[in-house]
């Protein structure tokens, strides 16, 4: 508990860590509730993709939901890999697949992705939702630390990558 935090905010926090944290507001550059929610709403959940928001609903359900990628960002993130015309992008720090499924969407047929996590676990939660939309065969999944990995690109000269998306738990130890 720090020293501004309440015993009762320092509660309802562990209660966000054990049981899942079900707003995911928390993560925006928006400090207005109920505007990041019109949003979500009027511009982010009309044009989402139907298997990503299967993705998105099983996920909130995932009691370490709070590592999961907005909705808003995975539509951002989607709309850059088509602006740059991207055909390989890299992915450290999976989860369940959100941001990973919503770049599998947007690359063409012959894309990649090399998906690195520490725990595959995560990201067999959200494989048959991946399946299911078709992109599987565009992510090559490694387990393990993702250092090790990329050393091993920096000897492939012939390795090119348009996006890397460093998701932001992968700081966290």
């Amino acid at each position: 508990m720090t020293k501004t935090q309440t015993p009762m905010a320092e509660q309802q926090q562990q209660n966000n860590i054990l049981s899942g944290q079900k707003d995911l507001a928390h993560k925006t550059l928006l400090h207005s509730e109920a505007l990041y929610q019109y949003i979500l709403e009027t511009n982010v959940y009309p044009t989402e993709h139907e298997s990503l928001k299967e993705l998105r609903e099983m996920t909130e359900k995932h009691p370490r939901n709070i590592m999961a990628t907005p909705p808003d960002e995975g539509q951002l993130i989607n709309m850059l890999v088509k602006l740059i015309n991207a055909k390989n992008t890299m992915e450290i720090s999976v989860y369940t697949g959100y941001s990973l499924l919503s770049t599998a969407l947007a690359l063409p047929h012959d894309g990649k992705i090399l998906a690195m996590d520490v725990n595959r676990e995560y990201y067999e939660f959200g494989l048959p939702i991946i399946e299911k939309a078709g992109v599987a065969h565009k992510i090559d999944f490694r387990e393990g630390p993702a250092l090790s990995f990329l050393d091993e690109l920096l000897k492939d000269v012939r390795a090119h990558y348009y996006i890397l998306y460093p998701s932001q738990n992968i700081y966290q130890s």
